[in-house]
């Protein structure tokens, strides 16, 4: 029987306390992704917000041939910007869904194989939607359209960087057994 010293229990509880701050951070880096103001139109802030489901709903269904953005615009580059934008956007949705599913594997002692590559998945497309959202932006000025870009950018970048240094950290803390490594086959 080996017994665990009063030093070892507690620093194995300041682990699990800094574990737990660095998914409470990331949690609420994630709500902020969504309530921030992000990409968008000034003309069309009356219709949408400036959060990302009010900019997702603008980049969806814009047409940038419609007459709506005005006529002296380069449509190709706006085209590509308004797809650019909406693409970032997705990047954060999806991001967004994976980590609510993963985000505890950056807290828990022991994490599964699955659990931490959707961790990391989702930390990467989180980080990846930051510069397709500006390279959407910077693709919208270029064709002539009037954009803002707020900080929510920041804000992925910030978590998804978070996301993948606590997928990297919890590869020492993988929990696997030995019928996952070599399952025997009655056979």
């Amino acid at each position: 029987m080996v017994l665990v010293t009063e030093e070892a229990r507690e620093r194995r509880r300041r682990e699990s306390q800094r574990r737990g701050a660095v998914c409470a951070l990331v949690l609420v880096l994630m709500i902020a992704s969504i309530l921030v103001p992000t990409i968008g139109v000034p003309a069309a802030d009356g219709v949408v917000g400036r959060g990302m489901f009010g900019a997702s709903k603008l980049f969806l269904f814009a047409d940038v041939t419609s007459g709506g953005f005005g006529t002296a615009i380069d449509v190709p580059m706006a085209a590509a910007g308004v797809n650019l934008a909406y693409y970032g956007l997705s990047l954060q949705h999806v991001g967004l869904v994976l980590g609510f599913f993963t985000v505890w594997a950056l807290a828990t002692e022991s994490v599964g194989r699955w659990t931490r590559r959707g961790l990391l998945l989702s930390g990467w497309l989180f980080a990846l939607s930051a510069p397709v959202i500006m390279t959407g932006y910077r693709l919208l000025e270029g064709g002539g359209i009037p954009a803002y870009l707020g900080w929510a950018w920041a804000v992925n970048l910030v978590t998804g960087v978070i996301m993948i240094i606590g997928a990297q950290a919890a590869k020492a803390r993988l929990d696997s057994t030995w019928y996952w490594a070599r399952p025997e086959w009655n056979g």
